[in-house]
């Protein structure tokens, strides 16, 4: 997934932030989800495919784990793989199998459930900084395995309650008044550049002759695409996740980043989870390791740490030239001390040098 990934994925799984994006991407900012009613509810689902044997094809199942460890059992029907799975591993066969599918781990990057009076609600989102021409069927495919094991357990409870009547509820194993808990899934983009893949299933679909007619009675299905990188307005969040988000339209021009940062106070004190994440998001390199000279108080000061860390890079850079300097002076069959009054560098800063040019040498990497 990446370090931005892994950073945000992190970041959003506070409640108060994950209602905060909720509310910011499907209500405008209006308080509807309230971070006291949301409970983790992370999960992976795990598919056994078919496996034929000699005597004939296995059961396919699927296993449902949760955050927490526990596991469900549930039957399920395979029709493909998930270009997004964590992991591909071997199906368990025997000597006498013929062929065996694989199993494919499926993972949702953050999913909470929702409890508001009597009410259940889903919230996924899912963090991308590529972009998938997937996304729409991928999107469809999380919530078809969401609503699946919903399926499931309401049919298994009918089933041991006796609670099913006519011949209809026999057959399904739902009652006609039962009912399932919606779904809302977020593709979150914060990638650099931009979404150029499919919004819609109906994006991915090749109509070919006469399209428009048919398109016209596709049945299709959308998923909700947040590109932070087209937003110009980010009033609508109302936790730091406005400052985190805020400066993303901003990552490719340094100059454009740094006078947004210094015009606006509040990246003078941002707290230390948001402090990180903005370090990691925007590429602010040493961050972590010299965090402490940018704390005010309980806070960080994100336009001091901006400002310090890019001079820091910019000496590095401008010493690192000079050891590359040095190092093409001996391979030219300089002497050492020569090379060191040429160059303006003491006997430590050339012993640096070398190892810098040992190195780069252990990489394969040419020294200019």
């Amino acid at each position: 997934m990446g370090e931005v990934n892994d950073v945000l994925m992190e970041y959003l799984r506070d409640n108060v932030r994950f209602a905060d994006l909720f509310n910011g991407i499907l209500f405008g900012g209006e308080s509807v989800i309230r971070a006291e009613e949301l409970y983790e509810g992370s999960e992976v689902f795990v598919e056994k495919f078919v496996e034929k044997r000699d005597h004939g094809e296995q059961d396919i199942s699927c296993r449902l784990l949760s955050q927490d460890g526990t596991e469900n059992n549930c039957e399920k029907s395979a029709d493909g793989t998930d270009r997004r799975k964590r992991d591909d591993m071997a199906v368990p066969s025997d000597k006498s199998s013929a062929s065996a599918r694989r199993t494919t781990l499926r993972v949702r990057d953050l999913k909470k459930w929702m409890h508001s009076g009597c009410g259940l609600r889903i919230l996924a989102a899912e963090n991308q900084n590529l972009v998938d021409y997937t996304m729409p069927w991928r999107g469809m495919n999380y919530d078809d395995l969401q609503y699946e094991e919903q399926i499931r357990r309401i049919k298994k409870q009918n089933r041991l309650e006796r609670k099913l009547e006519t011949r209809a509820e026999w057959i399904c194993g739902l009652r006609k008044c039962d009912r399932l808990a919606p779904v809302f899934t977020i593709c979150l983009y914060h990638g650099e550049e931009p979404w150029d893949g499919p919004r819609t299933l109906k994006d991915m679909m090749d109509f070919g002759r006469d399209g428009e007619r048919w398109k016209a009675v596709f049945s299709d299905y959308g998923i909700r695409i947040v590109c932070l990188n087209e937003m110009t307005d980010f009033s609508c969040f109302h936790s730091p996740l406005k400052d985190l988000f805020g400066m993303i339209p901003y990552r490719k021009d340094k100059k454009a980043l740094k006078e947004y940062v210094e015009r606006n106070a509040a990246y003078r004190h941002l707290d230390e989870e948001t402090a990180k994440a903005v370090s990691v998001l925007i590429g602010m390199k040493g961050f972590e390791a010299k965090k402490e000279r940018f704390q005010e108080g309980e806070g960080y000061d994100m336009c001091t740490a901006w400002r310090e860390l890019m001079e820091d890079a910019t000496a590095d850079g401008i010493e690192q030239g000079k050891w590359l300097c040095y190092l093409n002076a001996l391979k030219n069959n300089i002497s050492p001390e020569v090379a060191r009054l040429i160059t303006g560098i003491s006997e430590e800063d050339a012993k640096k040098a070398e190892e810098f040019g040992s190195r780069k040498e252990c990489l394969g990497k040419d020294l200019i």
